[in-house]
């Protein structure tokens, strides 16, 4: 029986066929399965990252609520420092003013401030004290007085105005801010060339010279 050479061929190319289409289709097998693990570590470990930077996320707001809060505290405090450091108005325009009791039976309270400075005077050619209404040193008098009780002349009602242990040079008036129903005995002394200066207010309980 003669040998078919051409069957032979033909078993020998479909074999070969067979093989190169198992190769490929275990090389894109293995593609796959490479593609499926890349992918599902990836959505793994992407998820795990995610989770930490969410469970990391409420801390940091913590964080910065707590850096927020003390930020305030600080501003607060601050500004409470601040408002303490500032001086009263009554501290800026004439110093601190020390308040003492009184024995006196009219006197609620004595008033000092050892900022008091004296008035000034017109009188260069030297002073002379006067209790006449409308004169130099009487007009400057009353700007003592009102300056001890921190208003104007123009505010000012004086009830009395009369010498005191040296008339020359030492002068007491009750007066009182109009509109108020607070009295002043305020005493003034003469400073040469500088003129009448505060040196002690009394707040009276009430008025002895209306």
């Amino acid at each position: 029986m003669p040998i078919d050479f051409k069957d032979d061929k033909s078993r020998s190319a479909l074999r070969a066929k067979r093989r190169k289409t198992n190769i490929v289709l275990n090389t894109l097998i293995a593609v796959v399965i490479i593609l499926i693990l890349l992918v599902g570590g990836s959505i793994f470990f992407g998820g795990n990252d995610s989770n930490k930077e969410q469970a990391e996320s409420p801390k940091d707001t913590e964080d910065v609520k707590q850096n927020d809060q003390t930020s305030a505290d600080n501003d607060v405090k601050q500004e409470e420092n601040s408002i303490e450091d500032e001086p009263t108005a009554e501290e800026e325009e004439g110093g601190k003013v020390e308040e003492m009791e009184s024995d006196e039976p009219n006197v609620e309270k004595v008033l000092i401030n050892p900022e008091w400075k004296p008035v000034g005077t017109e009188q260069a050619n030297g002073h002379q004290s006067s209790y006449n209404m409308g004169t130099t040193d009487w007009n400057e008098k009353l700007q003592a007085a009102a300056y001890a009780i921190d208003t104007s002349v123009d505010n000012m009602t004086a009830w009395w105005v009369t010498g005191g242990d040296d008339p020359e040079n030492q002068a007491e008036l009750t007066v009182s801010a109009k509109g108020s129903d607070d009295t002043y005995r305020v005493y003034i002394e003469w400073i040469t060339g500088e003129g009448w200066k505060p040196v002690e207010v009394k707040k009276l309980i009430q008025n002895d010279k209306r």
